[in-house]
């Protein structure tokens, strides 16, 4: 694998996070289509009760903001101190696997219990990829 190769699970973590945002535009424009939200509830003034549809994939936006923004910095300084191997890559893409493998049960069925499973291993795989650069930076001296 190249140096390059934390490089291509972000693209790919990127993907999905464009795939949440055409998702929830999807429903928000469905829910007004529907007249059960109007354009107004969108405008940022108050707190509007959404649709469980659009409350769910607006959450789930949100959600790409949180853990995989740790994943991307991860993955950058892997990349910014050319630290590389095919151990972070191939924990970089269980991540993405297991983010999308959550997208689908989150936008999808919903099962809590299925989704925190998904949750929990693609956020304990960021934490082994920062333990596997700090290792690397402390064993390069």
């Amino acid at each position: 694998m190249t140096s390059t190769g934390m490089f291509w699970p972000m693209l790919a973590m990127a993907a999905l996070t464009a795939v949440a945002w055409v998702v929830m535009g999807r429903r928000r424009q469905a829910a007004i289509k529907a007249r059960e939200l109007s354009l107004a509830s969108f405008s940022g003034t108050t707190e509007v009760a959404m649709t469980p549809a659009v409350a769910v994939s607006t959450r789930h936006f949100a959600n790409h903001f949180e853990i995989p923004l740790l994943f991307h910095v991860v993955c950058l300084a892997h990349l910014a101190m050319q630290v590389d191997g095919w151990l972070p890559q191939i924990v970089a893409w269980l991540f993405v696997l297991l983010r999308a493998l959550h997208m689908r049960e989150h936008l999808g069925p919903n099962r809590i219990m299925r989704r925190f499973q998904w949750f929990a291993a693609s956020t304990l795989l960021v934490w082994l990829l920062w333990l596997h650069l700090a290792v690397a930076l402390l064993l390069q001296g």
